[in-house]
């Protein structure tokens, strides 16, 4: 199997993957993010040779209803379904998780496909709260990683 290649992209080449896999059959305008443009946003790319194959990004923001200045949110995971179990995703999610671990981030979080909780759970994710459904896109739980800091 050929190496990973993980690059930082921009939100734009993001949209595309992010759009034909997670919200297949509706318009680009619903893959675009609040926040893809912020400064300390991360967009990161998967390539097979020169072919982008999977995308992450990461957000600094708070989980819905807590004020965490150290919290980080990984949104728009996406691989493409050929792609899918090469480690594709593995890299994306390394990459992030590092990058949080980088910028002091303690707690990184995201909706995650109910489907992909395993996925996620191999990563140390838990999951907090109930099951829900997120139209157009399926049933999500929420999902938190604690991040422990190295010592100064």
């Amino acid at each position: 199997m050929p190496e990973v290649i993980i690059r930082l992209i921009p939100a734009e080449e993001a949209r595309p993957l992010r759009g034909a896999i997670l919200r297949p059959n509706l318009p680009l305008e619903k893959s675009v993010y609040p926040g893809d443009d912020a400064p300390d946003t991360l967009h990161l790319g998967a390539y097979l040779m020169d072919e982008l194959v999977g995308v992450a990004s990461v957000f600094h923001q708070s989980p819905p209803g807590e004020a965490t200045a150290k919290a980080w949110r990984l949104r728009g995971m996406a691989v493409r379904t050929n792609a899918q179990g090469r480690g594709y995703g593995r890299a994306l999610l390394e990459h992030c998780i590092a990058h949080v671990t980088e910028q002091g981030g303690t707690l990184f979080w995201c909706n995650g496909r109910t489907s992909a909780l395993g996925f996620y759970r191999s990563f140390g994710f838990e999951p907090r709260g109930e099951e829900f459904d997120v139209p157009d896109s399926g049933r999500h739980f929420v999902l938190y990683l604690r991040i422990n800091q190295p010592a100064p």
